[in-house]
């Protein structure tokens, strides 16, 4: 009984080995090649910013705004916040122009001058 336990651990560990060498058969080349790629990549891109020669198009991956790399962009007060809601407010109210009125059997309905405006998460009007 001891016996085929070991041999069946054993056994387990050799398969294991062999489908990790199945996994990565021919492949760790391959990700070699490619990691010497991109440090070649890397390399040709600093020389050429060193050097001041123009960038390829495929180094080309940097954004800029106003010849700066970065942007500093502050927080929004509560001032500007509520603001601007009460703005997007104003909008929707222009454009849809909410009115209620009540139907024969009593039932208050809002009615829009545009299409999906009961959508929209300013619809306040039937409140």
């Amino acid at each position: 009984m001891r016996v085929f336990i070991a041999i069946s651990i054993v056994a387990a560990s050799v398969s294991s080995a062999s489908a990790q060498f199945a996994m990565d058969h021919g492949h760790a080349a391959d990700a070699a090649q490619a990691a010497r790629a991109a440090r070649a990549a890397a390399d040709a891109k600093a020389a050429a910013i060193a050097s001041g020669a123009p960038l390829l198009p495929s180094q080309q991956t940097n954004f800029y705004v106003g010849n700066r790399g970065t942007l500093k962009i502050a927080p929004r007060t509560a001032e500007e916040l509520k603001a601007d809601e009460a703005a997007a407010q104003a909008a929707w109210k222009e454009r849809c122009r909410p009115i209620v009125v009540e139907d024969r059997e009593g039932l208050r309905r809002v009615k829009y001058a545009e299409r999906d405006c009961d959508l929209s998460r300013f619809n306040t009007a039937g409140n």
